[in-house]
């Protein structure tokens, strides 16, 4: 009875020791990386219906890119792109560009549904409020069987004309467009749709 007593004394006190050791810190719960409505959704939805303005599969350049602010600090943790059908298995690169420090801050390789925009989570990546950012789409025309119109993609547009910038909604500003390499440029022609979520 003794021996047993004294076992259970020192494995409670095994377990004092053992359970002071530990750092006392839990970790810190990420937050769900929704891609359902994204401000960027909402804000091309905006652009779509300003007049004289339509939203195609169009501009066969390598490089599609726009240049956006965010009114809060916040982290991208996901991007949303439609593959043309030939090439539905062939990975886009896709980027974010610190433009104040020309970093490219992310970088990638992904494979997009061709039916409809999906979503590729990626290491997440923080942005800094009212800091001008980059998020670029790069198919290059090689890896598109040497097929312009694999090269396409989905953009909002004002055939013969500019689109108007900045464009804003909600914490989300579009300062500029441009489409370039084997094509263009086409400086502010439009805004291509490369979305992404952030929490």
């Amino acid at each position: 009875m003794k021996t047993t007593f004294k076992n259970i004394v020192t494995l409670f006190f095994l377990g004092l020791i053992i359970s002071s050791c530990s750092t006392g810190t839990t970790p810190v719960p990420v937050p769900p990386c929704s891609s359902t409505n994204t401000i960027f959704n909402q804000l091309y939805a905006n652009v779509v219906t300003l007049p004289g303005h339509q939203n195609n599969i169009t501009f066969d350049t390598e490089i599609h890119e726009y240049t956006f602010t965010l009114s809060q600090n916040k982290t991208i943790c996901s991007i949303g792109y439609q593959s043309q059908l030939a090439i539905a298995a062939v990975p886009y690169k896709m980027e974010i560009v610190d433009n104040n420090t020309n970093t490219v801050i992310y970088t990638g390789n992904h494979v997009f549904s061709s039916a409809n925009t999906s979503y590729v989570s990626i290491t997440p990546t923080p942005i800094i409020a009212n800091q001008s950012y980059t998020i670029r789409r790069t198919m290059l025309l090689a890896n598109a069987g040497n097929n312009f119109s694999n090269i396409i993609g989905r953009v909002v547009h004002q055939p013969g004309a500019l689109v108007s910038f900045p464009q804003t909604f909600g914490i989300m500003t579009i300062t500029g467009a441009n489409f370039y390499q084997n094509g263009g440029p086409l400086v502010n022609m439009g805004i291509p749709y490369i979305d992404f979520a952030y929490y």
